[in-house]
């Protein structure tokens, strides 16, 4: 049975092992110096969503090398296999690990490398979303035309980042381009910023939304009213790509039991189960699945297999 995870960030899913390992290899004192590496990174507890975010500098400092890169996308398609994923969507922000040795297209093969071994070793199908970062403009357009130059290895373009002040209407120029060269295109919106943000997405030719759970906040929960963009994703059938634990730990909800994924569901929003970020999450596939079926959701399991329908992938 086919089964896809849609929204998972290659810098946020690094095995701790793996990380500890890669650490010593170029003497990174920061991870040497803690007493367990899954405690470092585990941002479960996070104060705010800076202190979330931090972690990343440190996962991103070792992933400035070719065979790094290469194992840390072979692993992760493992990891994903091992849960019983067979279409796995990972997705980056290539200029984090653009140095002297390594260019921006050596950094997409690398990962690609990674992917197809584990294709060849599990079976498991697995694709490259570029990430530009939101809150510099200059990298957006760099990642832009990074992706329609290499258009042929990669599955997707995305923006990641800080949502608030941070609109997708600003990079339209990027965005139509994306669109023009033929190239998917899913948008963060609708977590750090509201309501808005997913309309603004969809104005700007999102195929899909990363994260969009604060969809909840266009409709009236009273009389059930939906307003004009919950409608709009609703009547197209627009993919939400939701991660609960993520969105509990940068503090967008404060328990599991306020996320409100099974009130979009019954709503009629088409959901997709994501993992987001594990290492940080402490999360797995599976984990999701639980926490999904803990809030009522009867089969979890099936919003899996509904994902690969529309993965870029497919």
């Amino acid at each position: 049975m086919y089964k896809a995870i849609l929204h998972d960030h290659l810098d946020g899913g690094l095995r701790p092992s793996t990380a500890l390992e890669l650490a010593k290899e170029i003497n990174y004192t920061p991870l040497l110096k803690t007493d367990d590496i899954s405690s470092f990174f585990d941002r479960t507890d996070s104060s705010s969503l800076d202190d979330y975010l931090e972690a990343f500098t440190h996962t991103i400092a070792l992933m400035q090398t070719e065979p790094n890169l290469e194992r840390i996308a072979y692993e992760a398609a493992e990891d994903m296999h091992n849960n019983g994923i067979t279409m796995y969507e990972s997705r980056y922000a290539p200029f984090y690990s653009v140095n002297a040795t390594l260019s921006p297209t050596k950094v997409i093969d690398s990962i690609n490398s990674g992917f197809k071994k584990a294709q060849n070793d599990f079976g498991i199908k697995s694709g490259l979303i570029l990430c530009g970062m939101r809150h510099d403009f200059d990298n957006v357009g760099q990642v832009a035309e990074l992706a329609i130059e290499t258009k042929d290895k990669i599955i997707g373009f995305d923006i990641a980042g800080p949502e608030f002040n941070y609109m997708p209407s600003l990079f339209e120029k990027s965005f139509r381009k994306i669109k023009e060269a033929g190239i998917n295109l899913t948008i963060h919106a609708g977590e750090g910023d509201g309501v808005h943000s997913i309309k603004d997405a969809l104005s700007n030719g999102a195929q899909r939304i990363g994260h969009g759970v604060r969809i909840i906040e266009d409709i009236n929960l009273e009389t059930k009213e939906l307003g004009d963009t919950s409608k709009e994703l609703i009547d197209n059938q627009i993919p939400l790509e939701v991660c609960i634990s993520s969105n509990i730990h940068t503090n967008m909800y404060k328990s599991v039991g306020d996320h409100p994924i099974k009130e979009l569901i019954e709503f009629g929003f088409n959901i997709s189960l994501n993992t987001d970020n594990r290492l940080m999450s402490n999360t797995s596939v599976n984990k999701e699945i639980q926490i999904a079926e803990s809030l009522g959701i009867v089969n979890a399991e099936q919003l899996l297999i509904n994902s690969t329908s529309y993965s870029f992938l497919n």
